[in-house]
């Protein structure tokens, strides 16, 4: 814990590795998870553009030179096409889930996915667990590859106390009874619909995931689980493409301004890192955080408590795995 990554070497690894590898992406047609497929393709990386549409999947493949695939989070059945598909090839090296989406923070009735869950839940997390799931049971651990590495896109706004935690309500999961039902407005079991609350609650759910699934992969030799934030990227067309947009616009001229944010290039090259950089090798289970905010590093730490209590990662697990119809 506590190791700092500077930003140069972040961007100086990647064309130093001498074996390639085949990496999955969600949501690399935009963002950080574009700039993180061009950096690996550039690098001689198999890259696997996972998007919503083929459209957006093939542009991100041109982009880097990789392979086009659709996978809609937001679609059971797409998702379990798209699992099958790579259980078929069975060579993958690293899945990073990448993708998300942050809801206009003002809304206030729920949008939902193609299976009805909340449209943030069902996106940023089950979509997510729903294909590492059938990977592990298709392919991960039947074959075990102790290189292999699941890397999640996080944020720290699952903690209360770090900056943008304290900005409106807290994440927490609470005793997970909304995920009891299908039909679950928040995963607490609040009866009101919040936006805000839904995406930093997914990426609680990101962080408890991933302990559990580095726990799983470790006692198979199977690999490792690590999470990451590519820090604040507060782009209108980018992440804040749902929120109005003079909020948006100008949070990003103040966000720049005092320099708090950080570029999708950075972010890119912060989830190539933790995709392939060899100094990883073995670690499992760990947050790796912008932190302090806007001076282009990467430091591992420790998550929030809540997102360090077992009893709820695995309760989250077993939960995840009833709704997506792996239980």
């Amino acid at each position: 814990l506590d190791r700092v990554v500077s930003a140069s070497e972040l961007l100086n690894f990647a064309k130093s590795i001498d074996k390639k590898r085949r990496i999955v992406i969600t949501g690399a047609n935009s963002g950080v998870g574009l700039e993180g497929a061009k950096l690996l393709g550039s690098a001689g990386h198999k890259v696997v553009c996972a998007c919503r549409t083929i459209e957006k999947a093939n542009f991100a493949a041109e982009a880097c030179n990789g392979e086009a695939a659709v996978c809609d989070l937001a679609d059971l059945t797409s998702v379990e096409k798209f699992a099958s598909r790579l259980i078929e090839q069975g060579d993958l090296d690293a899945l990073v889930l990448n993708a998300g989406l942050a809801l206009n923070a003002g809304d206030t009735i729920p949008k939902r996915t193609k299976d009805g869950f909340e449209l943030t839940i069902g996106t940023n997390h089950l979509g997510h667990f729903a294909l590492y799931r059938r990977l592990e049971q298709g392919l991960l651990l039947k074959t075990p590859r102790s290189h292999f590495r699941l890397v999640l896109t996080a944020s720290p706004v699952h903690d209360p106390t770090s900056g943008g935690g304290k900005v409106g309500p807290a994440a927490t999961v609470g005793d997970l009874r909304g995920l009891e039902d299908k039909n679950f407005l928040m995963v607490d079991g609040a009866d009101v619909f919040n936006a805000d609350k839904a995406y930093k609650d997914s990426k609680l759910c990101n962080l408890l995931f991933m302990a559990e699934a580095a726990r799983r992969l470790q006692a198979k030799n199977a690999g490792t689980a690590n999470a990451f934030s590519p820090g604040l990227i507060p782009s209108p067309n980018g992440f804040f493409r749902y929120q109005p947009p003079l909020f948006a616009n100008v949070f990003n001229a103040i966000a720049n301004v005092v320099g708090v944010a950080e570029t999708p290039q950075f972010g890119g090259s912060c989830l190539a890192f933790m995709a392939t950089d060899p100094s990883l090798d073995g670690l499992t289970g760990a947050w790796f955080d912008t932190e302090p905010p806007g001076k282009h590093q990467l430091l591992c730490h420790l998550p929030s408590d809540e997102a360090r209590d077992i009893s709820k990662q695995k309760k989250l697990w077993a939960l995840s795995d009833r709704l997506v119809g792996l239980s």
